[in-house]
């Protein structure tokens, strides 16, 4: 019927109007005219700034039919006629995994059971989070689950991108009133509707959150004679020229403005992690001068914390670093850098540190990492195609190369052992992780928790972050965890300024660890005594 005029009768479902709505409402045919057809949908948009309509009113309206980028409308000409009241259908029950869904288009829906939030990533630019059955994990494959029957969107029933306010959680989202992913909502009812390629609910009210996936705390201090190592992946730490010009940088913040607010932010999360050594992932690499972003970083910790300046730091535009608190912890002999091989052009430059705690004659040895992302960009060949995501065969030369160099590195006496710290970008049960595990370096008990993560992409949580022990140091290992501070917590949050309407940046922020990164930091508590 596309492109023919028609007048059709329904009761309103849902009224979508207004300065920022979808301009219009949603018609469902009236209780005693539905069809016996299951095949054909007894719901339709209707394209309308007529506002002289109410939910509940069985209008009359006329106008052309179209389909509009994939959803069914009809383009109303003219004024309603409120033809009276009406009893509102009953909303058809669903559940996970989704039923073809092109026949209940436009009609009332309602959820049987409590869904998950398994994204949050689009809830500040178009006010949408995506919804499904539990909160799923991602291991070895890393497959496309966009437009999968086991997710939906839930729509804030807006065409407005950046709204000024974010209806969930109830009463709205904010500093403080975060909405994470992996909490669960009261059983989701509204309109199917689908929009910009996506099946999605508009609700008729806002759901509440039931099961909150609660922020957690931070963690207790290491128990004495441990030290405990940290890996955090910074989110593109830049600073400028380190004087508060030279922005915007490459990466990171694109002001002074921005930078201050990232800064607090990270220096909540390190001093929140309780941790004597931490390696650092994505910082400028613009050296190891007192203009440094490590330095930087570094001096706004406070005056008990200190940075290894590396000889070199390869070419890529972010590097690797490593920092300490000098009351607890020191640097034993001069710390070494891999820059050559699949480290010269691919994955940053590992660098290793050995330390040995204050009165200990111990050490251990510190190697962070970061090892090339998962990302297709400039990807070719063998690079292209692989179920590990792109650049899979460098990843696994990168953990192949640190192997061997670690092997060169000089064992002096009391070396307890080493660890493999950092952003690896491999899934548990990727070939990387099954190398470093067989060169003797493997996730201790305290980092393997079923269901673990430290990332979430594309509405799936996974591990990407890790500290890996040796075999001496394995006995040794007493506690350890994730802080789950920034995977779960929606971006908006963060300490961007881009897209944001005038105010809602102030409003969002907060100075805390919360979504100081998009990865979650990793700790491990290591004994430093021969017991």
């Amino acid at each position: 019927m596309q492109g023919q005029t028609l007048a059709v009768e329904g009761v309103i479902t849902l009224e979508a109007g207004g300065p920022d709505g979808l301009a219009g409402f949603y018609l469902q045919s009236l209780p005693g005219d539905a069809d016996r057809d299951a095949a054909t949908s007894e719901g339709l948009f209707v394209f309308s700034d007529d506002g002289s309509g109410d939910v509940g009113d069985h209008v009359r309206v006329r106008g052309l039919i179209k389909e509009y980028h994939g959803l069914t409308e009809i383009a109303a000409r003219g004024r309603l006629k409120v033809c009276g009241r009406a009893p509102a259908p009953q909303p058809i029950a669903l559940s996970f995994p989704l039923p073809t869904l092109e026949p209940l288009e436009g009609m009332r829906v309602v959820f049987d059971e409590a869904p998950t939030v398994i994204d949050t990533h689009d809830l500040g630019r178009y006010g949408v989070v995506e919804l499904a059955a539990d909160d799923p994990v991602r291991s070895r494959r890393n497959p496309d689950t966009m437009g999968s029957p086991d997710r939906i969107l839930l729509d804030d029933r807006r065409l407005v991108q950046n709204p000024a306010t974010l209806p969930l959680p109830r009463p709205g989202l904010s500093a403080d009133n975060s909405l994470r992913t992996g909490s669960r909502l009261e059983p989701v009812r509204g309109v199917l509707d689908y929009r910009y390629d996506r099946w999605r609910i508009q609700p008729e009210t806002w759901p509440s959150v039931l099961d909150a996936n609660e922020r957690p705390v931070a963690p207790e201090p290491p128990k004495a004679g441990a030290v405990r190592v940290a890996a955090f992946n910074a989110l593109n730490f830049f600073n400028g020229d380190g004087e508060g010009d030279g922005f915007p940088t490459a990466r990171g913040a694109d002001t002074g403005h921005e930078l201050r607010r990232q800064r607090q932010k990270l220096v909540a999360a390190i001093h929140g992690l309780k941790a004597d050594i931490v390696g650092l992932m994505e910082l400028e690499n613009d050296g190891s001068g007192e203009n440094s972003a490590i330095a930087e970083l570094t001096r706004s910790l406070g005056a008990e914390w200190r940075y290894i300046r590396q000889p070199e730091a390869g070419t890529d535009a972010i590097r690797v670093g490593l920092i300490y608190r000098h009351d607890r912890a020191q640097p034993a002999g001069a710390a070494a850098v891999l820059a050559s091989g699949v480290f010269a052009r691919y994955s940053r430059a590992p660098a290793a540190q050995d330390f040995r705690l204050r009165g200990n004659e111990d050490r251990i040895r510190v190697v962070v990492n970061h090892f090339k992302s998962r990302s297709c960009r400039n990807a070719r060949g063998e690079n292209r195609v692989d179920d590990e995501g792109c650049y899979a065969p460098v990843r696994e030369r990168s953990a192949r190369e640190l192997l061997a160099w670690l092997e060169t590195l000089p064992k002096p006496e009391g070396l307890s052992g080493a660890l493999v710290v950092g952003d690896l970008n491999t899934y548990v049960g990727e070939r990387p992780l099954a190398l470093l595990a067989g060169g003797g370096f493997q996730r201790p008990t305290p980092l393997t928790g079923d269901g673990q993560h430290t990332y979430r992409f594309d509405g799936v949580r996974g591990v990407l972050d890790y500290i890996l022990v040796d075999e001496h140091l394995q006995s040794r290992v007493v506690d350890g965890g994730v802080w789950h501070i920034n995977a779960d917590e929606p971006s908006v949050l963060d300490y961007n300024l881009e897209f944001h309407p005038p105010g809602r940046a102030d409003r969002l922020y907060g100075p805390g660890p919360w979504r100081s990164s998009d990865h979650d930091p990793v700790y491990l508590d290591v004994r430093m005594d021969r017991r």
